[in-house]
């Protein structure tokens, strides 16, 4: 079973993988084409035990643009609240932070490989220049001095090349801030969670206008542990008065973007392949839903239906 036209730029997840309104749609979907190829057979003939039909399991659908969009409209309905990642996710910076991070650690007699370096990107930068540590063999002692080190070497460097005159860093879309006011048009809030130190996330934010526009955002030094814990998602929905969770995307191009919002329980997971991780890992990782840009991502056509606010707890 599929459909003709170009593969289109989001991935339709599995039914275990899919949010409600996307299985619904999907299953719409798929109900109607298995009628018009079956006639009156039943949709359960199309399954792996339906052995009388001689069928085998369908295979994934590929949509046609105008069906994506027809499926995936209604991704972000029920949404009050959408925490994007930084690099990769919202900023175009073609990967610098983690060239510069492992050059820092090669710099400081540590071997990195970039094959070894992939794994690391959304981590927290000094649980990576330990991990590299550790892994050559520091002795315990002088560990802590040359994480620091290396630490310091990284945030200089970073420094010099996000804050440049000559940087080109900017949006990952020309379009980012017209489709962050549609979201905010419709009721949705919009906060940034960064590996980025807090002053490396405020110089960005700054620089690239985020301060104008977004809700708030947040640095993984600023809570207990960064990705894949969920600590940012929920300090964020806190300062945002967000009270359930089901109602938080999280949007991040690395698979521990992915596992963050899965441990953070949110009700939409997406992955973006604008930046560190491919289609297949991000699947693999548990994203519900796989776009080319957070950009794609359809906004509701009208406003988000606010959760019903309860009586405060005065027991």
């Amino acid at each position: 079973l599929g459909f003709a036209g170009p593969i289109a730029p989001i991935a339709i997840p599995g039914p275990r993988q899919a949010s409600s309104g996307m299985l619904r749609a999907s299953a719409r979907l798929f109900r109607g084409a298995a009628r018009a190829s079956l006639g009156s057979r039943p949709l359960s003939a199309v399954s792996e035990s339906s052995d009388a039909w001689g069928l085998q399991a369908p295979s994934p659908l590929i949509l046609s643009p105008k069906m994506t969009e027809r499926v995936t409209r209604g991704v972000l309905e029920n949404i009050d609240l959408m925490v994007c990642d930084m690099a990769g996710t919202t900023v175009q910076e073609g990967g610098l932070v983690y060239k510069t991070l492992q050059q820092s650690m090669r710099q400081g007699g540590l071997e990195v490989s970039d094959e070894d370096m992939h794994p690391w990107h959304g981590a927290k930068k000094e649980a990576v220049i330990e991990h590299f540590a550790r892994k050559a063999g520091i002795p315990e002692a002088e560990l802590e001095v040359n994480i620091e080190k290396i630490a310091e070497n990284f945030m200089n460097s970073i420094d010099e090349a996000y804050f440049d005159e000559a940087s080109t860093i900017g949006h990952i879309d020309v379009g980012l801030f017209g489709y962050f006011m549609q979201l905010k048009r419709a009721g949705i809030k919009i906060a940034l969670d960064t590996g980025y130190p807090p002053h490396i996330q405020e110089g960005l934010v700054k620089r690239l206008g985020f301060d104008k526009i977004v809700d708030g955002y947040i640095s993984s030094y600023q809570v207990a542990e960064g990705r894949p814990y969920p600590y940012m998602v929920h300090q964020l929905m806190e300062r945002l008065r967000i009270e359930n969770v089901r109602r938080v995307c999280k949007v991040g191009d690395s698979c521990r973007d992915v596992e963050e919002g899965l441990n953070a329980g949110c009700g939409l997971v997406v992955g973006v392949l604008s930046g560190a991780d491919s289609k297949e890992a991000l699947m693999a990782a548990g994203a519900h839903v796989v776009a080319n840009c957070v950009t794609d991502l359809p906004v509701p056509r009208g406003p988000v239906r606010q959760a019903k606010l309860r009586l405060p707890d005065l027991s």
